[in-house]
């Protein structure tokens, strides 16, 4: 995010890391990430054990810890994963953690690369936060480590993966390095118009409930709010105005909409982007372009809505093409290589709205034919099946080796019945489709 590196089979000691000082020179030319929190970071134990008829290498290097395996039987194919947002805070936040291969639910996904014959690299990056340009540099720095363990053999194609923030830095690779991959896979991916949506429920809620969330009253603002509108599926008449208000910005009524809102519903309308803030997402976000919609019945009109709430501006310097920051401006869609993305309905986090950005994004530079997005029928983030996960990645590979170009999934499209295509199998209560104001 380029560094120099080690390959080391052995454990780790418990090493502090003092990554924060060096972010100013770990730029390259097409990126300059913005910097790490100020803090001390300390590298897990990145240990692990091979998958049979396969090596693995471990260790640290300057983008935090990292974690390889290579199948006996190499393909001579490189496929680099980048993990999604760990929080800075809390009790485990100064530690680096490298999440692939040590999961449930990535083990299968594993076993597909290892069993196909690809290597693999994923790298804990230098810091926690949100922090994809960071990632990016530090997950495509891994190619040296790897070929360092590799005896110096470079991979003939590299492969850019991620979820979740690690989508974030999936579409960025492509489109700040647009010809260092064969192809990115971008499951639930986040990028800047997640900090939009946030800022606009934040602004509704805040209309709706009369409570305004505070820095400095954090908890106790957040404990008025679900006094006045309930928690799910106990909304109050207030909650269901903004309950509805969440379905219809993210993306409109779809499958598992509702279910996936649960886990979300108070929380993203507790993010705190203060005007002053230093942080780049709280300058960068904006809600002066939503469009509030909300649905009849509920007592408030999208007229009112929009008449009413507050919008919050932008700083134009941060968010301009000349920011100091890529990552956190809104993505051109200038990729060069082929791109597959995956999102699930219910994911009310990283709504699949933002997959539509992505789209028009992409059509406006003339590259829809390297874009293919897929619709997953699923509530919660980032909810997928092994099944859907492995026939996307290997969908992605027979396209990026000079294949047919993949079926996808209109993401422009009315999303009310959306994703029948991709999803395997179906999810218990499918297909989901409860419209707020009426039977929940």
């Amino acid at each position: 995010m380029l560094m120099k590196s080690f390959v080391a089979a052995v454990g780790l000691a418990a090493v502090a890391i003092a990554m924060s000082d060096r972010t100013a020179a770990i730029g390259k030319p097409g990126l300059t990430p913005a910097p790490c929190p100020e803090k001390t970071w300390e590298a897990a134990d990145p240990a692990f054990e091979p998958l049979p008829r396969a090596k693995v290498s471990f260790g640290t290097y300057e983008g935090g810890v990292y974690r390889i395996e290579r199948p006996d039987d190499w393909n001579g194919e490189l496929v680099l994963w980048a993990h999604g947002y760990v929080a800075e805070a809390g009790e485990q936040g100064s530690r680096l953690h490298v999440d692939f291969a040590n999961r449930r639910e990535e083990g299968v996904f594993r076993r597909h690369l290892i069993d196909k014959g690809f290597a693999w690299a994923a790298s804990s990056y230098r810091c926690n936060g949100y922090v994809p340009g960071v990632g990016l540099l530090d997950t495509m720095a891994l190619i040296d480590v790897f070929m360092r363990f590799n005896d110096s053999k470079p991979p003939t194609r590299v492969y850019l993966a991620g979820g979740s923030m690690g989508g974030h830095v999936t579409i960025l690779g492509m489109q700040e390095f647009p010809t260092a991959f064969a192809g990115g896979l971008a499951f639930c991916a986040s990028g800047p118009g997640e900090m939009d949506f946030l800022a606009a429920v934040n602004a509704a809620a805040e209309l709706i409930s009369a409570v305004t969330i505070s820095a400095d009253t954090h908890d106790q603002d957040v404990k008025k709010l679900a006094e006045v509108l309930g928690t799910p599926p106990a909304y109050t008449p207030q909650g269901l105005q903004l309950a509805s208000i969440q379905v219809q910005i993210s993306g409109g009524p779809r499958p598992f909409a509702m279910e996936g809102l649960a886990s979300r519903f108070i929380a993203n309308a507790s993010i705190v982007f203060d005007g002053k803030s230093k942080v780049i997402w709280a300058r960068v976000a904006s809600n002066v372009d939503t469009d509030y919609s909300i649905d009849k019945g509920l007592g408030l009109t999208a007229k009112a809505i929009n008449t009413r709430v507050h919008r919050k501006t932008a700083d134009s310097e941060a968010r301009s093409t000349r920011g100091p920051y890529e990552e956190a401006i809104p993505f051109d869609g200038k990729i060069e290589r082929p791109l597959l993305t995956v999102h699930n309905t219910g994911d009310l986090y990283v709504p699949i709205s933002l997959e539509r950005s992505l789209k028009r994004a992409v059509d406006a530079a003339g590259r829809s034919p390297l874009l293919v997005q897929r619709i997953v029928r699923s509530a919660g983030h980032c909810s997928f099946s092994a099944q859907e996960e492995v026939r996307a990645f290997d969908d992605l590979i027979t396209w990026a080796r000079g294949g047919s170009k993949p079926d996808g999934d209109d993401v422009l499209g009315d999303l009310s019945n959306a994703g029948l295509k991709f999803t395997e199998p179906l999810r218990a209560g499918d297909p989901g489709t409860t419209r707020v104001g009426h039977s929940m």
